[in-house]
């Protein structure tokens, strides 16, 4: 466990650096960014913890966060660590049931919620809440007879008010957390069963930070990032705003990720953090632009991103590029990838990949366009694994083990990881027992190391599909494939026990909607253009493309459209884009049915 605390360094870089910019935010959505230092954001902090003291928060209490990222969700969370609190972060796309499952079972005696829309939420489960105290309301105004609610600026304003005369108390109370300390309680996405609150302290936090900076130093000086996932998310939230803080490097808070191509442009940042879904839909956006463009544009893409490949795969390789290639590439540069980038804000120069394994087309095509992505691959339970570096990046795998950490595969291909364990399953010791075993996390994702020691995720554990033929086959994969093809956005391979693999197929709204225009169905809705033979067609033949690369037994022999994408608000998906098939079993098993014994 790492010797530091969040609040020990974050106050140490107050000290040092107090006119430094740290942060970029939007005070009103659509307006500027504005700059905040790390003396302003000390006091903004420093204000909001006397404030939640003064309504009754204290050390070891649970306070929740159900909001986007914004920089109030920042001040709550850091002060509650500076108060010795532990914050319960909500995805603000949950359901009242799922905030009402949370806050009950984090026993979480404050809510701060973002706007009235979230505050409905609350308040339409609250008879559920026995144990919640205050709801802090960030902004909009509260229903008339509404109890137990304050307002975020009243807090902010009592706590600047009384921020002399207590801001040694909180400092004392900062500076006496531990490493070993409770500093968040991180619900699980829950793919497979309810979310799992999983305890993680100061120490683990700083530990993988420690590890991560061991192996990409990235310059504070030259380098911004945009936080553009929600930081309810533990991936981001380390990588994207823990590791800033730690590392002093300035980064802004993008508004939504509908505003993502706007606050790029408005923001120029280096790099970000995501999951691969939004590499994907950035790959498939750009190919899908490229391909609309005349016949000698579209030859002109197609050699330059043919060129961007090998570049990368030489690059990957530690394999020298001839001059024949450099000059190739600059020229690739100079007339297609220079414009791409300058879509993405012009400053990107990597970015960092967690969540699930990313596509190697979809890496490679990223890579080719001139900004590299890393991949990052461990559990919230873990905080940490592998990784590739700048040094040692190959798509199609997710690194080598990283410093401080161990990864190894059981004997039947799980992959196992110890270093910097979680404190355990709040409420759930059994279950914390059954995952940790003599040190090691059993990860429940099976894997294997390539020649050169790059692990490779091949699949979730209880996600393999086996045949009737008894082949055992990976559907990630063969998902990742399918999501390549055109109008694409989600798929699920079905197959167990079954004499072939069938798939489900979601298509993307976007894409989808510009091909209806060249289709002159501009007033067609998603559902009828999921049955249109056109559509239909394009798909059906991504599906032969994709089969001629697969052995027989992975083919898919037959597929449906689904009348709309796969939904978060739905229970189809997690807060980071990864479907739950249990819930799309039960949900489409009529659908699936249909494709075997004769059936459609």
């Amino acid at each position: 466990m790492s010797g530091k605390t969040l609040n020990g360094i974050f106050l140490d870089h107050a000290k040092k650096y107090p006119n430094r910019v740290i942060l970029k935010h939007k005070e009103v959505k659509g307006g500027k960014y504005v700059d905040v230092t790390w003396g302003e954001l000390r006091d903004l902090v420093l204000s909001f913890a006397v404030g939640l003291m003064e309504i009754g928060v204290k050390r070891g209490d649970r306070l929740a966060i159900l909001s986007f990222n914004r920089i109030e969700w920042l001040a709550s969370d850091l002060a509650t660590l500076f108060i010795g609190c532990v914050n319960v972060p909500i995805y603000h796309t949950n359901t009242p049931e799922q905030c009402a499952y949370i806050i009950t079972d984090s026993e979480a005696g404050y809510v701060v919620v973002e706007d009235e829309a979230q505050l409905e939420k609350i308040l339409s489960v609250k008879n559920k809440l026995k144990g919640l105290k205050k709801i802090i309301l960030i902004e909009g105004k509260a229903p008339k007879g509404a109890k137990n609610l304050i307002t975020y600026a009243e807090i902010m304003e009592e706590g600047s008010a009384k921020r002399d005369k207590l801001e040694g108390k909180i400092l004392k109370e900062a500076t006496g957390i531990r490493p070993e300390d409770m500093a968040t309680i991180v619900y699980t996405s829950g793919t497979t069963g309810p979310p799992k609150g999983c305890m993680l302290n100061h120490g683990n936090i700083t530990y993988v930070i420690d590890s991560t900076d061991d192996i990409i130093k990235i310059d504070p000086e030259t380098n911004m990032s945009i936080m553009i996932l929600p930081i309810s998310h533990f991936f981001p939230r380390v990588s994207g705003y823990y590791y800033n803080l730690i590392k002093n490097i300035p980064f802004a808070v993008a508004e939504s990720l509908d505003t993502l191509a706007v606050n790029l442009m408005e923001t120029s940042p280096t790099y970000f953090t995501s999951v691969p879904r939004i590499f994907e839909k950035v790959y498939a956006r750009i190919v899908s632009v490229a391909e609309k463009g005349s016949f000698v544009k579209r030859l002109l893409f197609r050699w330059a991103v043919g060129v961007g490949r090998k570049r990368s795969r030489l690059l990957n390789n530690k394999k020298r590029l001839s001059p024949l290639l450099r000059a190739k590439f600059a020229v690739a540069d100079a007339l297609v990838f220079k414009k791409i980038r300058a879509m993405l804000g012009g400053g990107l120069t990597f970015a960092l990949s967690a969540g699930a394994p990313l596509s190697p087309e979809v890496g490679e095509f990223i890579h080719s366009v001139g900004i590299q992505v890393l991949e990052f691959y461990g559990l919230t339970e873990t905080v940490g694994g592998t990784m590739t570096t700048f040094d040692h990046c190959r798509y199609g795998t997710v690194g080598k083990t990283m410093p401080g950490f161990d990864v190894k595969l059981a004997p039947d291909g799980e992959i196992l990881i110890k270093g910097n364990n979680f404190m355990g399953y709040h409420k759930q010791p059994k279950m914390t027992k059954e995952l940790i075993k003599d040190g090691w996390c059993y990860s429940g994702d099976v894997g294997r190391w390539d020649e050169d020691g790059f692990l490779i995720i091949t699949d979730r554990k209880k996600d393999l599909i086996i045949t009737s033929g008894g082949k055992n086959i990976s559907p990630q994969n063969l998902e990742n494939h399918l999501k390549q093809i055109k109008l694409v956005a989600n798929a699920m391979v079905y197959g167990d026990r079954k004499k072939y693999l069938t798939a489900l197929i979601t298509l993307d709204e976007a894409e989808l909607l510009d091909f209806a225009k060249e289709l002159g169905l501009e007033d067609a809705d998603y559902a009828k253009l999921a049955k249109n033979p056109e559509v239909v067609k394009v798909v059906e033949d991504g599906v032969e493309k994709v089969n001629g690369t697969l052995p027989s037994y992975e083919t898919i022999k037959k597929f449906r459209i689904l009348p709309r994408d796969f939904s978060q608000e739905e229970g189809e998906v997690t807060a980071t884009l990864k479907i739950k098939r249990k819930v799309l079993k039960k949900r489409y098993g009529d659908i699936i049915e249909s494709m075997y014994e004769g059936k459609g």
